[in-house]
């Protein structure tokens, strides 16, 4: 099951299905918006095989240009019950989510509008690649997002800048500014 109130941070073992529930979503992106997308791929912690997650997943949406997400028929993500977030600004990034529920806010789905082939893009299918073939590091990372969903079970924003430094260590990996993670 898929869904999170807002900032609730809770944690649940690795499935399988979430593949299938991004295959899903991504047909269905793919029909509402595919003529403006040039990739959809499944990112994030549910998209790294046998760690702990949140249940919802994350997609990466690549663009030739991110103007392309204003081209988007926001009717008609509306009927699919996904919104534009414009209150989160992240340079070089479009925020999108899917809501099962809106009056408690409970997200399934956060779309990751980037450019493609830009660093965003390059940096997200890095981090899950590199996870996904180091599950030694895949590994570290589920401990420290135990102890950040422990420590923040109530605020999504502490959750994530406790694994922010983390993940910015896998990025330099792929830059190249170090050559092994401690």
């Amino acid at each position: 099951m898929l869904g999170l109130n807002k900032d609730v941070v809770k944690l649940v073992g690795y499935t399988n299905n979430w593949k299938k529930l991004f295959r899903v979503e991504k047909s269905l992106l793919n029909s509402l918006v595919g003529e403006h997308v040039v990739d959809i791929q499944h990112i994030g912690s549910t998209a790294i095989d046998g760690i702990v997650a949140k249940p919802l997943l994350d997609i990466l949406v690549g663009v030739k240009s991110i103007g392309d997400a204003k081209k988007f028929d926001k009717h008609k993500l509306k009927e699919a019950n996904i919104y534009h977030l414009g209150r989160v600004q992240i340079e070089g990034k479009e925020v999108f989510a899917k809501f099962s529920n809106l009056e408690n806010l409970t997200k399934t789905h956060v779309l990751h509008v980037v450019e493609y082939g830009g660093d965003w893009w390059q940096n997200h299918i890095f981090f899950r690649d590199y996870l996904n073939d180091h599950p030694e590091v895949a590994k570290q990372y589920e401990v420290l997002k135990k102890e950040m969903a422990e420590a923040f079970p109530t605020n999504e924003r502490s959750y994530a800048e406790g694994k922010k430094d983390f993940v910015d260590r896998i990025i330099l990996l792929r830059e190249g500014e170090i050559d092994v993670i401690r």
